[in-house]
């Protein structure tokens, strides 16, 4: 793993090349570092609001701009950020360009897979990968029965689809469990319950880029939280990964079928495969590990268009 910004094997670009940025948030700041990753590298790079397109398909797929097929000519690859806001929207774009034969380095089916909780436990577990026991259901009492009986308490409540730590409620009992399982149901939402597992406050973020991990932090919850993500508060320092957390991350990754992607372990006796996030938010990743992440991601994008 490299440990230095900007520490990464050099690439020559042609002018010909083009990486098409999908993404619903084209102003984040994570888009603009891509952006500039890219143009540092002589890559001509588009960011597209992909909720203002039109994806067709049927005869030949395309996607409309204003009347413009961004896909003739063909970008050499394509790289979806789908975060909460219009992710179908975000997904169908990526699609289309995919069935051009646009290359992209997470499939739009993995990156659904990884947006959900239960889908995510499911294909890490079918590889052998240690996981929170998890279980899943509609009905809250029968929800919460199996939760307690085969989980104990506390457990952890997560809205399938969450992201960041929101939607994310730690039940110590089994009335605390009914009353938050009764209020999701009632506003319709899909939810899973996991084994708490307890890391003091910590949890470790592996980004795997391609066949490698590309930067590694340790996260700290805030004061008075017992969530160690960093959208919420927590702070991140400098990590360097053992062989076997790069092999769980690696491991993880594929398993999903995602080439980029962060993955979240939890650090104990048994160190256990949290999530896997085919976003990852990665501003304070550079800034613990001093990795140009943004480089990588782009490098990597590109390389695999160099292979079609």
């Amino acid at each position: 793993m490299n440990t230095s910004r900007g520490n990464h094997p050099s690439l020559r670009y042609h002018d010909a090349v083009r990486l098409l940025l999908l993404t619903a948030r084209p102003d984040t700041e994570a888009n603009r570092r891509l952006a500039a990753a890219a143009h540092d590298l002589g890559i001509e790079a588009a960011v597209v609001d992909a909720a203002t397109l039109a994806a067709v398909a049927g005869g030949r797929p395309t996607l409309l701009e204003r009347g413009v097929d961004l896909l003739d000519p063909a970008p050499s690859a394509v790289l979806a950020r789908v975060g909460n806001w219009r992710p179908d929207s975000v997904l169908a774009a990526l699609e289309t360009a995919v069935d051009r034969g646009v290359a992209t380095p997470n499939p739009p089916e993995a990156i659904r897979i990884g947006r959900d909780h239960w889908r995510t436990v499911r294909m890490l577990a079918a590889s052998g990968l240690p996981v929170p026991d998890t279980v899943a259901g509609a009905d809250p009492e029968s929800l919460a029965s199996a939760a307690a009986e085969r989980l104990g308490f506390p457990v952890v409540v997560k809205q399938r689809r969450s992201r960041m730590g929101v939607g994310v409620i730690r039940c110590a009992a089994r009335d605390q469990l009914d009353a938050v399982l009764d209020s999701l149901w009632r506003l319709g939402d899909e939810v899973v319950v996991q084994r708490f597992h307890d890391a003091g406050g910590e949890s470790l973020r592996l980004l795997v880029v391609g066949d490698r991990v590309a930067a590694s932090a340790r996260l700290r919850a805030a004061a008075g939280d017992w969530r160690s993500n960093a959208a919420r508060g927590g702070r991140a320092v400098g990590h360097q990964p053992s062989p076997e957390e790069e092999r769980l991350a690696v491991a993880a990754a594929r398993a999903v079928g995602l080439g980029q992607c962060g993955v979240d372990l939890l650090p104990g006796e048994r160190t256990v495969v949290l999530e896997v996030n085919p976003t990852p938010g990665f501003q304070y990743l550079e800034a613990a590990s001093g990795i140009d992440v943004a480089r990588a991601l782009v490098e990597d994008a590109v390389r695999r268009g160099d292979r079609v």
